[in-house]
């Protein structure tokens, strides 16, 4: 993958989660984790159109293919580029995807127990460890609980440094749940 056109990804979605998303939690369009993972395509899709048409990548929901095949693994998100054979057929068969940029984790828990989303951190590193995914990991949390910001992977955490950026959200402490969505780059 060019160095640049991921970086305009990579800045996109941080923009994303601290505008974007913020904003529609803050309207009431968010209700547990299938409408955030709506919002975060819907997004993607709408600031990243014309780099995503330009250069074959395509957004893929609950992913099966790639380094995923055959595991039972399958990723909340993945951007990844296409091969598109325009005289053969107008869409896209799983063989043809070429690379994965970005594989993305999503949570969104209230005051339950955090343990969903430390397991899904357990998977990122999975991820890198046993299926050798190189795309760069995000792992987006929404944590309806007082807290500050904060890292869910300690911060000097090896296997993350330079692979994953956290995308987290959580209440301010002693602000009667005012929302701070931030981002946490390893």
């Amino acid at each position: 993958m060019d160095k640049e056109i991921f970086e305009t990804i990579h800045r996109r979605i941080k923009y994303i989660w601290e505008e974007k998303i913020k904003e529609d939690y803050d309207d009431g369009w968010l209700l547990k984790e299938d409408t955030l993972k709506n919002a975060l395509y819907h997004h993607l899709r709408n600031e990243l159109s014309t780099v995503f048409a330009e250069n074959n990548i395509r957004v893929f929901t609950e992913f099966t293919d790639c380094e995923f095949k055959g595991t039972k693994k399958r990723p909340d998100m993945v951007i990844a580029t296409v091969d598109f054979d325009k005289d053969e057929h107008s869409g896209y068969y799983g063989d043809d995807i070429n690379e994965c940029i970005a594989v993305i984790e999503i949570k969104f828990k209230n005051k339950n127990s955090a343990d969903t989303i430390y397991a899904d951190y357990d998977k990122l590193k999975e991820y890198i460890d046993d299926l050798g995914v190189k795309a760069h990991l995000y792992m987006a949390t929404i944590w309806e609980c007082e807290d500050e910001p904060t890292t869910w992977i300690r911060k000097n955490a090896s296997w993350a440094k330079g692979k994953v950026t956290e995308l987290n959200a959580s209440y301010i402490k002693g602000t009667d749940y005012k929302p701070q969505f931030y981002v946490y780059e390893h």
